[in-house]
């Protein structure tokens, strides 16, 4: 088996991250090697939402507070990462360039203003 596993032990941390907030690391095993998941956990009153990052690929996840298998869930979303599942995990940018994320926003944000322009016209 040569896929990414979270240790059983560190099941723990994501449990006690889910309950408190905060930002952590977290290692994954595979027999050849150990790569390590930073994450941080925004807590609200009915939500967690959860930011991964793997030097490279980034991937958020938000979770019912209410779930008692939150920890599972996001031991999952973050070995599904690591291991390539997860088609959500965006590459990062290089320091200084917008998300990708942002770049749509921003072209939505262009066709709407050309839609108006055109609407604009049409209607003189």
């Amino acid at each position: 088996m040569n896929s990414y596993l979270i240790p059983l032990p560190k099941q723990e941390l994501l449990h006690h991250m889910l309950q408190v907030g905060g930002a952590a690391v977290c290692p994954l095993h595979r027999p050849e090697q150990t790569i390590h998941a930073s994450f941080e956990v925004e807590l609200t009153d009915d939500n967690a939402v959860i930011s991964v990052d793997f030097g490279g690929h980034t991937g958020e996840l938000t979770l019912k507070r209410s779930d008692r298998a939150n920890h599972l869930h996001l031991r999952d979303f973050i070995q599904d990462i690591a291991n390539g599942h997860i088609e959500s995990a965006e590459p990062m940018p290089p320091p200084g360039q917008p998300t990708p994320t942002a770049q749509i926003q921003q072209m939505l944000a262009e066709s709407e203003a050309l839609l108006n322009s055109v609407r604009k016209l049409l209607a003189a």
